[in-house]
């Protein structure tokens, strides 16, 4: 009995040595993430508020947010927005973003919108989460890029 329990303990020894002198391959692969792109035009598919959706008592069909490559954005259409006004626009980090912050014309304070950046149903959509004024409601646009293939 004792020279199994022995055995034993010099297989699981043996075992974790072996597997401890293993180099770990996928550790050393480049992970850059990309710097995510928003250029182009994009048109709103789903509008929510307080996780109602909106989208079917609302004709979201003109509205449209345009990101330019020069850091500049225009808007398309009146809906409740977090600007009003066309303007410059950042993300908050390039490769891992977790807002979008606006500038619009005339306005010397920036508006933050929460950013995700998914793949819904084999397309890219933006996401912008934000309160207007009021903490209690919650909006969320969900927009999908225009001519995506």
């Amino acid at each position: 009995m004792k020279i199994n329990f022995v055995v034993s303990v010099a297989l699981l020894f043996l075992g974790l040595t072996g597997l401890s002198s293993c180099e770990d391959e996928v550790s050393k692969m480049a992970t850059a993430e990309t710097e995510k792109d928003i250029t182009g035009s994009w048109k709103v598919v789903q509008l929510t508020r307080n996780g109602e959706d909106l989208s079917e008592r609302l004709d979201l069909s003109g509205y449209r947010i345009e990101f330019n490559s020069d850091g500049t954005y225009t808007l398309a259409d009146q809906l409740p927005f977090i600007a009003d006004a066309p303007g410059t626009y950042k993300l908050s980090d390039p490769q891992y973003p977790f807002a979008l912050i606006l500038t619009p014309e005339g306005v010397q304070e920036d508006v933050v919108a929460r950013f995700q950046f998914p793949v819904v149903q084999g397309k890219r959509q933006l996401s912008l989460s934000f309160s207007l004024g009021c903490e209690s409601n919650t909006y969320q646009f969900n927009f999908e890029r225009e001519n995506q293939n």
